[in-house]
């Protein structure tokens, strides 16, 4: 490889990272779509005059928790594709001793925490809290069976979005022979 190849690499690492750091920063972004939304659904649980809006109010915490939840799954996706293809181009560079590898992904999809492979360590406490907000959400605006069951497909749908990201991600990764 010659040096204006290697700078033009270079420069796309440097973009790669620049998209790494951005998609970081989008968590507190959409983490403020759910304060909006839960601080209004708690206004309308506290206000008896607002009774009447109760199933609407429940069921849109409901929609703003479960896209926190897509978005989540799909911001870990991009996280792991860019990170994928810069350790990549870090290869290209022969830039390998100066970080950790990114590691393999887990060989089974059969245990459900391998699903939630492709988010940065720092977002699983934001899926587990999310898991537990869609389920208080449940228990507190629904009841009986229907709590439950609301429940059961809501954790479903989390995890469901999770999969098919996580299976998405496996079906393009290739190991390479200079992964450990």
């Amino acid at each position: 490889m010659n040096d204006k190849e290697k700078e033009l690499l270079a420069e796309f690492h440097h973009t790669i990272s620049e998209q790494l750091n951005s998609r970081l920063s989008e968590s507190p972004k959409f983490f403020a779509l759910l304060v909006v939304v839960s601080t209004g659904y708690g206004y309308v649980l506290s206000n008896s005059e607002l009774s009447r809006f109760m199933t609407q109010a429940t069921l849109l915490a409901l929609a703003a928790t479960l896209w926190a939840a897509w978005y989540l799954a799909a911001l870990g996706y991009a996280f792991r594709f860019l990170q994928y293809s810069q350790r990549h181009i870090e290869h290209g560079l022969e830039w390998t001793k100066y970080n950790p590898e990114s590691g393999e992904p887990p060989k089974s999809l059969w245990n459900p925490v391998n699903w939630f492979w492709l988010l940065p360590g720092i977002y699983y406490a934001h899926a587990v809290g999310l898991c537990f907000f869609f389920v208080l959400i449940c228990f507190v605006g629904f009841s009986g069976c229907e709590r439950w069951a609301i429940s059961a497909v809501g954790l479903c749908s989390i995890a469901g979005v999770n999969w098919y990201y996580f299976y998405k991600f496996k079906k393009k990764w290739k190991r390479q022979s200079w992964l450990v």
